[in-house]
């Protein structure tokens, strides 16, 4: 009796063990993959065929139009498999993985995955929730160039200390207390064409920080100390040292025609950045310094005419907002 007794027992012991172990049953989390599926075409091994599958699902194309581009095997850094999201944590372990690319009709598709596959992240472009700051900088920029709110996207948004309180854009004529100012650093979007904000870590100051031209006019018998800043997301900046000790700032929106807000467009487009210098002669009594920087995204040059109309630009813009 006692014999039967103990082996009742010994039984009920192994088969508790049995199903505490790891593989005696699968999660809820966990996803199954058959270890010999059905390949979708001859030429593709089983982890191509389930990614080729699940694409062409998901996109409505006939599997014989993806293309495996990419098949590459890989350990990732983390457990995200080296997608970083903000404001997702990762683990911080080594996952042997893949990393796939396929093409559709000339538009490519990545995805991670680790070993197995019950892991298959595609690779996006990371979206930025836009809190108090985010919010302030697209409501301005689309204001600047007469957009809506939802034609500007945040590109990234990054937490920073800049080291003055100018939130670390220096400017001609402008002095900034050397003292450390918590903010961010936001690139925004709009029409293809990046622009660059830094804020104050509210939202309450803004300073953009992507200059498209600097003028500086200096000397001469009226001892003039102008400075003209214009940002490449519209903001306008004058200082002079016989005006307000704070300059004055405007708009392109407010300040120039359609037509003069074409042209200026047209410029940053067909130069690169280039300085120009039209002063007097070194020697000449009550010398009057006059220099401008336009910080285009082209390739080109200006001419002799085209120089003498950005200097003209600037000094009518300048005059225009010193009123």
């Amino acid at each position: 009796m006692r014999r039967v007794l103990f082996v009742t027992l010994l039984l009920i012991m192994l088969a508790s063990i049995a199903a505490c172990s790891p593989g005696a049953a699968a999660t809820e989390e966990s996803v199954t993959i058959d270890p010999t599926p059905t390949l979708v075409r001859e030429d593709l091994t089983r982890e191509q065929s389930l990614l080729v599958a699940r694409l062409s699902e998901s996109l409505g194309v006939p599997v014989e139009d993806i293309r495996v581009a990419v098949t590459e095997a890989i350990d990732w850094p983390d457990g995200c498999l080296g997608i970083q999201k903000i404001g997702v944590m990762c683990t911080q372990a080594v996952v042997p993985g893949f990393r796939f690319v396929l093409e559709v009709e000339g538009k490519q598709y990545e995805f991670h995955t680790n070993k197995d596959m019950s892991v298959i992240l595609p690779v996006e472009e990371p979206t930025v929730a836009a809190g108090p700051a985010e919010s302030t900088v697209i409501k301005q920029l689309a204001a600047n160039l007469g957009l809506q709110a939802s034609d500007v996207s945040v590109v990234s948004s990054k937490i920073v200390e800049f080291g003055d309180a100018c939130l670390g854009v220096a400017q001609e004529g402008v002095s900034c207390a050397q003292v450390v100012t918590p903010g961010l650093i936001i690139v925004l979007e709009a029409d293809g064409v990046q622009y660059e904000y830094h804020t104050s870590a509210d939202g309450s100051r803004v300073q953009p920080a992507t200059v498209a031209l600097a003028w500086k006019r200096e000397g001469g018998i009226a001892g003039f100390c102008d400075t003209l800043t214009v940002f490449r997301s519209g903001e306008v900046f004058t200082n002079s040292c016989n005006a307000q000790a704070d300059g004055k700032m405007g708009t392109l929106a407010n300040l120039l025609s359609s037509a003069e807000r074409s042209q200026f467009n047209n410029w940053l487009a067909a130069f690169g950045e280039t300085d120009l210098d039209a002063s007097d002669p070194k020697g000449v009594a009550d010398r009057m310094v006059v220099t401008l920087e336009i910080f285009g995204i082209g390739s080109g040059e200006p001419a002799a005419t085209e120089q003498q109309e950005l200097f003209n630009f600037a000094q009518d813009l300048y005059q225009e907002l010193a009123k």
